[in-house]
């Protein structure tokens, strides 16, 4: 923990030297975008906070789920400071399921054949800060992203119960590219942001199609897919979660 902090300080540090010394495109005016949407998650991966791991399928029964994607983005056209992006994502999911197998979790054993019911909270908030540095019929942005990630995991049987929960704030780079398609107010766009030091990771992808109407309400849709690794994170020994699956959003462009 103490080198994923270290590391976090030097990469937000020199992260904004880099990118604020690219020039801002003269072209950007000011503008403000919102956006909330639903994210349909598909889940897959395993959970440890003791000696076995647990399959958050498998062991678990964590199924589909929907969940909020909010965002508010403000950019401009003044030199050196870069365009701000705030999104938040939650990711809670239930599950319950007989067991096939003894598990451990925190300290906690589930026997085989124990009927448990399972709670995982996640809740993600990123600080983007971005310059465009390509800004035409196609656009292209680099910068940072600070996500903020808090989390909780609780399993409870008839008869025994555990949890285990992790807090923490990790920095990513961030490349997102839009480009304008043939049709009046129709685009498409793909970002990424992710981050990976000492057996720790946090991945993002996104592909988007969208349009814009004339007074600025629009509609985009496309594939979301997160993919989390995590060692030694408060009572989370190891973690390797994958959330994927589709995406929708109204937003709006002042």
């Amino acid at each position: 923990m103490k080198g994923m902090k270290r590391f976090t300080t030097a990469l937000v540090g020199g992260l904004i030297v880099a990118i604020s010394s690219l020039p801002a495109s003269a072209d950007t005016l000011f503008g403000v975008y919102a956006g909330a949407g639903s994210w349909q998650q598909e889940y897959g991966g395993d959970i440890r906070s003791t000696i076995a791991s647990v399959d958050v399928e498998d062991d678990l029964g964590i199924d589909d789920e929907s969940n909020n994607v909010l965002y508010f983005a403000f950019e401009h056209g003044v030199p050196l400071l870069p365009n701000v992006r705030a999104q938040f994502m939650r990711m809670d999911v239930d599950g319950q399921n007989v067991l096939s197998r003894s598990i451990d979790f925190n300290g906690q054993t589930f026997a085989l054949s124990d009927n448990v019911a399972t709670a995982v909270e996640l809740d993600q908030t990123d600080a983007l800060f971005y310059y465009q540095v390509l800004d035409s019929a196609v656009s292209l942005d680099l910068g940072l992203s600070v996500s903020m990630l808090e989390g909780q995991i609780d399993i409870q049987s008839s008869t025994e119960g555990a949890s285990a929960d992790f807090d923490e704030v990790i920095p990513m780079l961030y490349a997102g590219m839009r480009a304008d398609l043939p049709l009046a107010g129709f685009w498409v766009k793909a970002e990424a942001q992710g981050v990976s030091f000492e057996g720790n990771s946090l991945m993002e992808y996104t592909a988007l199609v969208g349009y814009e109407s004339p007074i600025g309400l629009g509609i985009e849709a496309g594939y979301r897919s997160v993919q989390l690794e995590l060692e030694d994170f408060e009572d989370v020994q190891n973690a390797q979660i994958d959330i994927n699956g589709p995406y929708a959003a109204l937003n709006f462009h002042f």
